[in-house]
């Protein structure tokens, strides 16, 4: 089983997604990725947020672990300090291309539930979890 950290950024009321356009499809993937062999969860949250934003965070509490029908497993956090200034890094930079971007983006609490979000749209029992999880 494939496992994934998405991180949740927040700041100012806001979360740091990315807007991903790929060919002619426009989705949205929280900040995270695969956990490599080998790798502790904490440690995966921590080079991914490096890799994508450049941001040094402190994981916060675990949001959820859901199961996913495609062989994923998704562990999610709350991040709420961080430090660095944001930048794209990592493999999403090398793979930038005009039809393969990744965009940050800060939305809102209330815009999360919209998204076309990859893995998956986020529930009510999410969108409040994350809302009680908010300092």
């Amino acid at each position: 089983m494939r496992e994934r950290v998405s991180l949740f950024i927040y700041e100012d009321g806001r979360f740091l997604v990315f807007k991903r356009v790929r060919e002619d499809r426009i989705h949205h993937v929280a900040i995270g990725g695969g956990v490599e062999p080998g790798e502790t969860i904490l440690e995966a949250a921590l080079r991914e947020a490096k890799e994508e934003t450049n941001f040094d965070i402190v994981l916060g509490p675990r949001l959820w672990m859901r199961e996913l029908t495609n062989e994923h497993r998704e562990y999610a956090y709350l991040v709420t300090e961080f430090s660095g200034e944001l930048a794209l890094g990592g493999p999403e930079l090398e793979r930038q291309t005009p039809t393969n971007q990744h965009i940050f983006q800060w939305v809102s609490l209330n815009e999360l539930p919209q998204l076309d979000l990859y893995q998956g749209p986020l529930t009510n029992a999410q969108i409040n979890r994350i809302q009680q999880a908010l300092p």
